[in-house]
């Protein structure tokens, strides 16, 4: 089947969209005041739980975005 974009560059720009991602969607977490719900001096806490959560909707969120286009290259 003809390809427009070789399967290797998805992969690459997967894994550059994931850091840029991840990057901001735990900027904009910082945003979110958890100081009610954690003990106060948990600082660190709170900044380990927004690393993981934005990790995974880093992942979810570039996942999306790349299989969209790896399925639209493959109809065209």
């Amino acid at each position: 089947m003809l390809q427009i974009i070789n399967e290797n560059s998805f992969l690459i720009v997967r894994i550059i969209l994931f850091f840029v991602a991840t990057l901001f969607i735990f900027k904009s977490l910082q945003a979110i005041n958890l100081s009610k719900i954690f003990k106060k001096n948990s600082a660190d806490n709170i900044r380990f739980l927004f690393m993981v959560v934005a990790i995974i909707l880093g992942h979810l969120f570039v996942d999306a975005i790349i299989s969209l286009f790896e399925y639209l290259n493959q109809l065209l």
